[in-house]
């Protein structure tokens, strides 16, 4: 839940069924073993097919398949974001039920108000391995200062 990758999906036609195809069902290239798909955690995004950003989560200990599968793909790599670097702002959330969320976009804002950043982005996802908890990630615009 620490981990998430930002990447635009062009191809020509830019094709999201495509891009999600190439991780969840991954072709296995002739000669090489069986490929064991990747889980995408969770995910969020804008203009998807237009130029814009598919930012999803997914297994920490998945990235070298994650890039593998999508350079064999043709697609650029993506950029690889991790939490424990200050990437993004990551919590475990306590349940799925209302408040939730609400209650980690403060604790992101109170965290972040004295850089005077501004929500970038929100990805809401659950963990693939134990304890399957859901969580939250929230990745922040720098803003310019005078």
């Amino acid at each position: 839940m620490h981990i998430q990758a930002k990447a635009k999906i062009a191809a020509s036609p830019p094709d999201l069924e495509k891009f999600v195809r190439t991780l969840s069902e991954p072709e296995t290239p002739s000669g090489e073993p069986t490929r064991l798909p990747i889980n995408i955690e969770g995910v969020g995004g804008t203009e998807l097919e237009t130029g814009g950003d598919f930012i999803f989560s997914f297994d920490h200990d998945r990235v070298d398949d994650l890039l593998k599968f999508l350079s064999d793909a043709g697609y650029d790599e993506p950029e690889i974001r991790n939490a424990d670097n200050g990437d993004f702002f990551l919590q475990p959330l306590d349940a799925n039920a209302p408040g939730q969320l609400l209650a980690a976009i403060q604790a992101a804002t109170v965290q972040n108000l004295s850089e005077g950043r501004l929500i970038k982005h929100v990805v809401i996802g659950q963990e693939t391995q134990d304890d399957h908890r859901f969580y939250v990630q929230i990745a922040f615009q720098e803003v310019k200062r005078g």
